[in-house]
């Protein structure tokens, strides 16, 4: 099977100059806040939160093939998850972080369950209906006999992470920085290493001929639901580390324009790719953060760009670099 835009065969060739490539990323990574000033330095950590909550949408829509709208909602769950860890059961941040991707992870096997089994538009209007519900619910304050008074509380101060007989504070912008990059780094790590997997190869055989991987003996239906699980799982994550970065959470983390935003960083940086998501979100945020300056109505640009990359480049920034590079080596 040919999967000709898939993370697969994009770093299928000339592996070393990609070795290279990510030893120079990360040392760039590690370097680069040396150089700047504190707030940009949270912008960048923020950057990196919010890519990984768009890499979740990618693993659902570029591996399984489902344009989720749900991600929002475990991105919240994972808010109120750290919340609960740490207010509740008064967790260090480690226990907390747990706390978060059990939290996305467990209200997203019901859902799946049921909203894997319909395709195409069908999963869309699913998933949409499933975050409106739950924001609707919420913000009817009947939601505090089940989920208390953590949706929107956030932290008063700034939180220690601690490291056995020593603790870092996240009110020094640099350990706040290089430890959103490490847990980050992690997140990605465990997507590496869930599309490359069996499973992932399985779901890319799914998403080329669903018809043919029935027939050779795949379980769609459950393939699916673990992917829509796992990625949620990711989803919650991000939302946990964005709650520990900024300390601060908020009913709009439920609503499903934040899963708008993933869709819109995803399909600019690239879909079928683990840096694709990162790529597209550090343009969006950065182009925002300059651009919205001079132009009011900045989304309207960023429409028309979407439309631009899905007639000409479907494979977003991240296809057009390793083509690049491709026609190079």
């Amino acid at each position: 099977m040919n999967f000709p835009h898939s993370h697969f065969s994009s770093c299928s060739f000339t592996p070393l100059l990609f070795r290279y490539g990510y030893i120079l990323l990360a040392s760039l990574l590690a370097l680069l806040p040396l150089q700047l000033a504190d707030y940009q330095q949270i912008f960048l950590a923020e950057i990196f939160i919010w890519g990984l909550f768009a890499l979740s949408f990618s693993l659902v829509y570029g591996y399984g093939g489902m344009l989720s709208f749900a991600q929002a909602v475990f991105f919240g769950f994972g808010c109120w998850g750290f919340n609960v860890g740490t207010f509740y059961f008064e967790f260090s941040i480690w226990g907390s972080l747990v706390c978060a991707f059990l939290a996305a992870t467990v209200f997203a096997v019901p859902i799946g369950f049921f909203a894997t089994r319909v395709r195409q538009h069908h999963f869309l209007i699913v998933t949409v209906i499933v975050s409106v519900l739950v924001v609707m619910i919420l913000a009817s304050g009947h939601y505090r006999w089940i989920a208390g008074p953590y949706v929107t509380r956030s932290l008063p101060s700034a939180p220690e992470i601690p490291f056995g007989f020593f603790s870092l504070s996240y009110a020094n912008e640099l350990v706040a920085y290089y430890f959103t990059a490490i847990m980050v780094g992690l997140g990605v790590f465990f997507a590496y290493r869930l599309i490359s997997s069996p499973f992932g190869k399985s779901l890319l055989a799914l998403k080329d001929n669903a018809m043919r991987a029935q027939l050779v003996g795949l379980n769609v239906n459950f393939l699916r639901w673990m992917m829509f699980v796992a990625a949620a799982g990711i989803a919650g994550y991000s939302g946990a580390l964005y709650a520990l970065l900024a300390r601060y959470t908020n009913l709009e983390f439920f609503h499903w324009t934040y899963s708008g935003k993933a869709v819109i960083w995803s399909v600019i940086g690239g879909v079928q790719s683990i840096f694709g998501p990162f790529l597209g979100t550090a343009f969006y945020m950065i182009t925002n953060e300059y651009l919205s300056r001079y132009f009011e109505q900045f989304i309207v640009l960023f429409g028309v760009l979407m439309l631009i990359i899905l007639r000409f480049a479907p494979d977003g920034i991240w296809g057009i670099a390793t083509r690049f590079i491709r026609l190079r080596g």
